[in-house]
């Protein structure tokens, strides 16, 4: 996480103006026991972190091919659905 912080704009983008609001509206959606929003959010917040990653010089690569798959899955599942049913953040 050194090279991030040394390289990533993204991050300090993600910090000083994503992260505040996020973290209140997860708190919220955790209160309010909002399945779709905590899954939404959850979802969202993974996805920049593997952007974050591949912004850090060098970039970092950690999902593979079955990470891609099951993103996938899970996107059309939830998308069949019409709200989330399932989420994945894969590592």
């Amino acid at each position: 996480m050194r090279d991030t912080v040394e390289t990533s704009p993204l991050l300090q983008y993600r910090a000083q103006t994503v992260v505040p609001g996020r973290i209140l509206k997860m708190e919220e959606a955790i209160k309010n026991r909002d399945f779709e929003s905590f899954a939404r959010l959850t979802c969202a917040d993974s996805n920049q972190f593997h952007a974050v990653c591949l912004d850090t010089s060098p970039p970092i690569f950690y999902m593979n091919d079955t990470s891609h798959r099951i993103i996938s899955l899970v996107e059309k599942w939830n998308h069949s659905e019409g709200t989330p049913q399932v989420y994945s953040v894969p590592v």
